[in-house]
């Protein structure tokens, strides 16, 4: 409180211990902060660490070249500066800066003018090497990085190095990917030389964009687990991941079963101690390639396209600490390509379809779910699956979504 005030003076709220002020500021909107702020002198001290405490865009997904892109957001602090002066401004109390996809992307504005991102990462990676502000976490688009933007790149360069910086604790990198996968200029591929791998906690990665449906090569298929192993091998601190493969890549050897790095891969990934979320989509490099979650992974998501060895791979494995589970599998039969199907699947091959074939599981080494989640109208699974779930699972609580999963 503050001491040179008359109390009696002040207001119920400004006579409140910093403690408890301190958690209903936490709990407001920035909007309502902002009004807060200007109220008294002591709530403007006292609300605007609250305020600067996080930087963000838009909530909504900014799409590449929309009009509404540089309408509002980030950019107009960079302006701000350069009316008012970096030292008044309140970036000593940021904590976390958060860009949506497409805001550090190099683009000009419609006018021709910097739209303000790329000069607020430089302004953000000035006071960093400063020491006057103490970065915990930064959010962004890593296909933005891939494309090129220079502010952003040296924010990343600075926090590579910031065993150097004096900072209270590690920063944490969250790296997402671009929701809008229709890119014309084909995939990206993930900047390792940009991040330091260490401190990411939050990965989106996608393979296989752009490739054809047919004819995926031995060698496309080794370059891509390699470079998947190499990038997890260097995240330590990785508690969520999300691997997709972008395209429906039809014709994968099938001898990639018999990789040395695709076993590997898997080493790594069970080597990722604090992965606490796992989610998997699309044709992960074979359709009996049985991703092992590390143990103690809380939420498992698998949207793949899998075959019946998968399945019975599947049913042996214990998930050790697993709670929640959402399945949207998909059957990969003799309709897609016969070299998929493993020696103890030749007997669907007498079937037109692989979903005419029934095949039971028998047994399910899966306990301790909390909850399971699965897509309506595509899921697919031996029949005796939904049957052993619930045995070995009392209690577990089921949820049918009618809508698209999200991982």
């Amino acid at each position: 409180m503050d001491t040179t005030a008359d109390p009696a003076s002040l207001s119920p709220v400004e006579t409140l211990p910093q403690e408890l002020l301190s958690n209903i500021i936490d709990s407001l909107e920035p909007c309502n902060r902002a009004s807060l702020l200007r109220a008294s002198k002591r709530l403007y001290h006292a609300t605007r660490p609250y305020l600067w405490h996080t930087l963000k865009s838009n909530d909504s997904p900014r799409k590449r070249h929309a009009a509404a892109r540089y309408s509002r957001g980030l950019y107009k602090i960079a302006d701000i500066v350069d009316d008012i002066g970096v030292e008044a401004m309140g970036f000593a109390h940021v904590k976390r800066v958060a860009f949506k996809e497409g805001d550090l992307s190099p683009e000009k504005g419609f006018s021709g003018a910097d739209p303000g991102l790329d000069r607020l990462s430089n302004i953000l990676n000035e006071r960093l090497l400063a020491g006057e502000i103490k970065i915990q976490q930064v959010e962004l688009c890593w296909e933005d990085i891939a494309r090129g933007s220079n502010g952003a790149i040296n924010l990343l360069k600075t926090l590579k190095e910031y065993p150097k910086l004096n900072l209270p604790q590690k920063p944490a990198i969250i790296a997402k990917r671009m929701n809008d996968t229709g890119d014309p200029r084909g995939p990206a591929i993930f900047p390792i030389e940009s991040f330091a791998l260490e401190c990411i906690t939050n990965l989106e990665l996608a393979f296989g964009g752009g490739q054809p449906e047919v004819g995926l090569s031995l060698e496309q298929t080794f370059s891509d687990i390699e470079l998947l192993t190499k990038i997890l091998k260097g995240t330590s601190d990785l508690q969520y991941l999300s691997l997709e493969w972008r395209e429906s890549i039809r014709d994968t050897p099938s001898s990639v079963m018999d990789l040395p790095e695709l076993r590997d891969l898997q080493s790594t990934i069970t080597d990722l101690k604090q992965l606490r979320g796992l989610g998997l989509t699309g044709y992960l490099f074979h359709p009996s390639f049985f991703i092992i979650p590390p143990e103690n992974t809380k939420a498992l998501t698998i949207k793949q396209e899998v075959s019946i060895a998968w399945w019975r791979k599947f049913a042996k494995h214990p998930f050790v600490g697993l709670e929640d589970l959402t399945m949207d599998t998909r059957h990969a039969g003799t309709e897609l390509i016969s070299d998929w199907l493993s020696g103890d699947e030749e007997e669907v091959r007498f079937y037109e379809s692989a979903q005419e074939y029934v095949f039971l599981l028998g047994e399910l080494s899966i306990t301790g779910l909390k909850r399971f989640r699965t897509y309506y109208d595509y899921y697919y699974r031996p029949d005796d699956f939904v049957a052993l779930l619930r045995q070995k699972n009392p209690g577990v609580q089921e949820i049918t979504r009618y809508d698209s999963l999200h991982i």
